[in-house]
């Protein structure tokens, strides 16, 4: 059950964190964009709307970003949208399976967004439902295994408003209970 955890927050700082290309020939990925609208807050509807807009985009940018950090072998880009701290999450993550010799890779289906809260001034708390493919490839050979396709994780970011601009500060995700998901051992072939 532990270990389950352990891949479980891997999977979802990684974004899913979980949406990775490796050298194998793919279909290009679909871009993603925001199914629904919810927003609350201070001041005119229209700012509202336009903020919760706003930080939405942000998220999908966190996304893609996260998507080619990996790909890449690079998280650098993370800070355009997210603090410092998440984007070192994600590299240790990304540092982690490389150890293993794999690097993730993944697709973004589908976000849909659940609520957009903005009535703290200066803050905002996103809380979507994300639906991803993921799989670990070789590095040497990009033999892509332990696949899973359509897992869905419930996703919260926090984010806030650093000199006028939407950063996400933090993640909570939770995946569902899938028995094809594989150990932590069995993704990088460790002898138990």
């Amino acid at each position: 059950m532990r270990k389950l955890t352990i891949v479980k927050t891997m999977l979802c700082a990684s974004f899913l964190t979980v949406a990775f290309v490796g050298c194998q020939k793919q279909e290009p990925a679909k871009p993603v964009a925001p199914a629904g609208t919810a927003g609350s807050g201070a001041g005119a509807a229209q700012d509202s709307a336009g903020v919760a807009k706003t930080v939405q985009e942000r998220v999908v940018t966190y996304n893609r970003l996260l998507t080619e950090g990996y790909q890449a072998g690079n998280m650098t880009a993370l800070q355009q949208v997210a603090s410092t701290a998440l984007a070192e999450k994600a590299y240790y993550h990304m540092a982690a399976i490389a150890e293993g010799k794999k690097r993730m890779i993944s697709q973004l289906k589908k976000i849909d967004f659940r609520e957009t809260d903005c009535a703290q001034q200066n803050k905002c708390r996103v809380v979507t439902r994300e639906v991803w493919d993921f799989g670990y490839a070789d590095l040497k050979t990009n033999e892509v295994s332990n696949q899973v396709k359509d897992y869905a994780y419930d996703v919260q970011y926090l984010l806030e408003n650093r000199q006028g601009q939407w950063i996400i500060t933090e993640i909570t995700a939770s995946g569902e209970e899938r028995k094809e998901l594989p150990s932590w051992d069995k993704m990088f072939n460790k002898k138990q």
